[in-house]
């Protein structure tokens, strides 16, 4: 679904004045804490930039869209084999043919915390606002969906076939699905075979009701620290009610607390 004609916007604005002032503050306040879900504004491409220091050999992306994030990894981390993971079919056919290469492996599903079929929300070809959720109405004001069906794999199951032992960065971008793929990696987590883990945190998560202290204790429980992902580095810090906020993120990091080398490097991006 397109936008509203600008007319329409415009009326708006006219009849409700103080609705676009708190519009306007609120992007103001925005900008200064670096809310954004712009790649290079948020710290996600400095992230991939500042691992490079690290030896970085299997990297998953989980919710890889059209494979934007999965291309700048593969630039920015040159020894990894990158794991694409992307639930439509539709958006599949997309991702196939924009990232290609040996070091790719493309699935066409999703991830959960067990492998199966499930029913998921579709807005249509390359959407990046699909969820398993399909209860949340958060993008239906000004988006069409329908429910499709597609295959989900825990990422204990995709590891064991594959027989990998270790990764070293799992992305994550799922919209509000993120920690039902965090418990399909829970023997990972437990073995400390993750090394460093982005998610992204929002207002679906209201629908998932798992907000960011339950992310905190997922994470705590296997001895792992989160903070909130910036354009300067990652702000590690214990859990606090304003962290609940849906604008809290958009995305935060954990990595494990023994981890000193990879704390030190996220810590503050140079």
């Amino acid at each position: 679904m397109s936008r509203r004609p600008l007319g329409e916007r415009l009326r708006k604005a006219w009849d409700d004045p103080r609705a676009v002032g708190v519009k306007l503050l609120q992007g103001a306040i925005d900008s200064l804490r670096g809310y954004s879900y712009d790649f290079d504004k948020n710290g996600e491409r400095r992230l991939l930039e500042v691992l490079s220091a690290l030896p970085v050999h299997t990297v998953f992306d989980v919710g890889a869209n059209v494979g934007d994030w999965s291309l700048a990894a593969a630039r920015a981390l040159p020894a990894a084999d990158i794991h694409c993971f992307e639930l439509s079919p539709r958006t599949f056919e997309t991702l196939s043919a924009r990232v290609q290469g040996p070091r790719f492996h493309l699935n066409n599903c999703g991830m959960g915390r067990e492998s199966g079929s499930v029913s998921f929300k579709d807005y249509g070809e390359n959407s990046t606002v699909n969820t398993l959720l399909t209860t949340a109405t958060y993008h239906d004001a000004r988006l069409s969906a329908v429910t499709s069906t597609a295959r989900i794999v825990s990422g204990d199951d995709y590891c064991r076939e594959r027989g990998i032992e270790a990764i070293d960065l799992l992305k994550i971008d799922v919209e509000g699905a993120d920690h039902w793929v965090l418990e399909g990696f829970a023997p990972q987590l437990r073995a400390k075979a993750i090394r460093v883990v982005q998610f992204e945190y929002g207002y679906t998560h209201g629908d998932a009701k798992f907000l960011m202290r339950d992310f905190h204790e997922l994470f705590a429980g296997h001895g792992y620290s989160v903070g909130r992902l910036t354009r300067r580095g990652v702000a590690f810090a214990p859990w606090n009610y304003k962290m609940n906020d849906f604008r809290s993120g958009p995305n935060y990091v954990a990595v494990r607390q023994d981890d000193a080398e990879a704390i030190r490097l996220l810590e503050r991006f140079h």
